[in-house]
C-alpha cells in the first residue's frame, strides 16, 4: 500500500468531514492524493461499515512513528 492510502485512511480516521466526502464524493476527496487504480479500487469497495475493519486491519502502519505523548 502507498503512503498516499495510508494517509487517506488516517485522515478519514481523524477528519469527520474528510471521512463523509470519502464516501460521498470520492475524487474530490482524492484530489492531491497520488492513488493508484488498484487503491482507488479498493477505496470504492469499502463503504462506512466495513471502513474501520479495512483500516483496523492496517495496525500501526497508519500511525507509524506516532507516540503518545510526545507530539
Amino acid at each position: 500500500m502507498s503512503e498516499a492510502l495510508d494517509q487517506v485512511v488516517e485522515r478519514a480516521l481523524t477528519d469527520k468531514a474528510f471521512r463523509t466526502l470519502l464516501f460521498k464524493d470520492l475524487d474530490r476527496a482524492l484530489e492531491g492524493y497520488s492513488i493508484s487504480d488498484e487503491e482507488r479500487a479498493l477505496l470504492e469497495n469499502l463503504d462506512e461499515e466495513n471502513f474501520d475493519q479495512f483500516a483496523g486491519g492496517l495496525g500501526s502502519r497508519t500511525t507509524k512513528g506516532f507516540i503518545p505523548g510526545t507530539g
